[in-house]
């Protein structure tokens, strides 16, 4: 059985990407296409959450477990062993997926269409449009700074002003002292 993902941003308005995956894949392979896709840092932790029609989250879907001494719950479902097909079951079903588990920066998965006939080993992108909302650690630039995602972080400390603009209000620093 096909799904056909769609998967969208509330940060990137004009970010969509498109997903083909088989219901016999694990969140973890869905996990790894949006990953390269999106050029994320494999070693940021992600999780799924399944949700419902007004987009609050439900069951998570960790990637990894809880200590083998610290019993957090009866059933924890993990990526690498739960499939896609034990949890969208029909069109429209939702899924969030948090790739910044510390500012809770995440994707919008929604169920598009099933095609019973079809099946595919892997995840496949069948479409890609805008670009993807940043991670707080970007790798790709080599340099390991901290990226801002919003369009207007960039121009925060604009309205500050200049330095000197500072000294002709406050005067030099040097008659405080």
């Amino acid at each position: 059985m096909l799904f056909k993902l769609r998967i969208i941003s509330d940060i990137m308005e004009k970010f969509v990407l498109h997903i083909d995956a088989d219901a016999n894949n694990t969140f973890y392979q869905l996990h790894e296409s949006i990953q390269e896709e999106c050029n994320y840092d494999p070693s940021q932790l992600a999780t799924f959450f399944i949700a419902d029609e007004e987009w609050d989250k439900g069951l998570e879907i960790k990637m990894f477990g809880a200590k083998p001494n610290i019993r957090v719950s009866p059933v924890e479902l993990l990526m690498k062993n739960t499939r896609l097909g034990e949890f969208l079951k029909q069109e429209e079903d939702k899924l969030i997926y948090v790739f910044d588990i510390y500012n809770q920066k995440s994707l919008y998965i929604e169920l598009n269409e099933i095609e019973m006939e079809k099946t595919i080993n892997m995840p496949v992108i069948t479409l890609s449009k805008g670009i993807a909302p940043v991670q707080l650690l970007n790798k790709s630039n080599g340099n390991n700074l901290i990226v801002k995602d919003d369009q207007d972080s960039q121009s925060v400390f604009s309205d500050l002003g200049e330095l000197e603009d500072l000294n002709e209000i406050y005067g030099e620093m040097s008659n405080i002292l």
